[in-house]
């Protein structure tokens, strides 16, 4: 069952709020971080993919803040 969350962010049928398409953004980058994140092998790559990853996730807390204060 999806919450109200869930279809909000996968509805296409009326113009997306530039909120919900960051967040499509965000969860777009971390999959392709977290993707690379696998397939890394040298240390200082894997530790700029957590870097990375950290700060991607950030910023989806803080566009959940911002979706939810609408």
């Amino acid at each position: 069952m999806q919450t109200r969350w869930q279809k909000l962010l996968l509805r296409q049928d009326v113009q997306p709020d530039p909120i919900i398409v960051a967040i499509r953004d965000v969860c777009a980058a971390i999959d392709v971080v977290q993707s690379r994140f696998q397939i890394e092998n040298d240390p200082d790559l894997i530790e700029g993919c957590i870097f990375e990853l950290e700060s991607l996730r950030a910023q989806y807390r803080y566009l959940l803040r911002r979706a939810r204060q609408q």
